[in-house]
């Protein structure tokens, strides 16, 4: 039962496997920048996962394949399917831990493959804030390994990152992730006169409600603020995730899931009616297989 803690388990403990990872497909975000991993953050469900474990070792990741679709038929031009293959392997000591994230997809619908951006990391240890709070600080860097990163030369990305975790008891967990990232790019444009982006804000939230054995949902959600060279322009963009998944077997889990990104206020219809939690033209469906090692 991966959600299982005892209760003579520390809010320490149970910290410790937080900063984990199960991959989930955010296809919206590919199509948005493919140069960008796909898939969202869930530090919730993973520390289950390791807490299961019953042989800790310092090294630790996953392997995930995900394949996603949107609404459209597969006949219309704006159809997507993908497949998708992610991973991260992490060493942890007493100092924090260090982690590189690995992924690429296959868009089959254009028979167009992308790899993302690795992403090199490193955490703090986590830092007890009561029995059931807790937060770690990141700092890493996002390598120009995918195509658009090298087409559009930019050298790295550095990303600062904080993460707060709450869990108020053996079936609710959340955390909320600031994180701010500063592109280096050769030039401020592109080919095409098509500005970069400078500066990126994140706010990601996310909730993991363990609702029977094996089983949980998850809600997430994030806000987005990105500025371009040389401009006051900022866009602004909002996404949410909802998530259903199995934990078959021990360091297997298996879940289905819906993603869904646009505005918060849009000038030319008003607020609240430029962003649905489902619409047929972002919204991307998506199942996904992970393997913890």
């Amino acid at each position: 039962m991966p959600y299982y803690k005892s209760s003579n388990v520390s809010a320490a403990g149970r910290a410790k496997g937080y900063a984990n990872i199960v991959t989930k497909l955010s296809a919206v975000a590919v199509a948005l920048a493919l140069s960008a991993p796909a898939f969202a953050v869930n530090e919730n469900v993973a520390d289950a996962i390791d807490q299961a474990d019953t042989t800790p070792s310092p090294w630790s990741g996953y392997l995930g394949l995900q394949a996603a679709s949107n609404a459209y038929k597969r006949s219309e031009p704006s159809s997507y399917q993908a497949v998708a293959l992610n991973g991260r392997i992490g060493y942890s000591d007493d100092w924090g831990s260090v982690r590189l994230s690995l992924g690429g997809e296959v868009e089959t619908h254009h028979n167009q493959s992308y790899y993302y951006d690795a992403l090199l990391e490193y955490r703090t240890p986590y830092y007890k804030i009561s029995d059931d709070w807790s937060y770690v600080v990141s700092g890493g860097v996002f390598l120009p390994t995918s195509h658009t990163s090298r087409k559009n030369k930019l050298y790295a990305a550095p990303r600062l990152a904080g993460y707060l975790f709450y869990r108020p008891s053996n079936s609710l967990s959340f955390y909320f992730s600031p994180r701010y990232r500063y592109n280096f790019y050769k030039y401020e444009t592109g080919r095409y006169g098509e500005r970069f982006t400078q500066h990126q804000v994140d706010l990601l939230g996310d909730g993991t409600w363990q609702f029977a054995k094996n089983w949980y949902l998850d809600i997430n959600g994030s806000y987005r603020m990105a500025k371009e060279y040389n401009t006051g322009r900022t866009k602004k963009v909002f996404t949410v995730g909802e998530e259903i998944g199995w934990s078959f077997a021990p360091s297997w889990t298996v879940a289905v899931g819906h993603n869904n990104s646009g505005q918060l206020y849009n000038p030319e219809v008003g607020p609240s009616k430029g962003f649905e939690f489902f619409d047929e033209r972002s919204s991307v469906f998506y199942v996904s297989l992970t393997k913890y090692l």
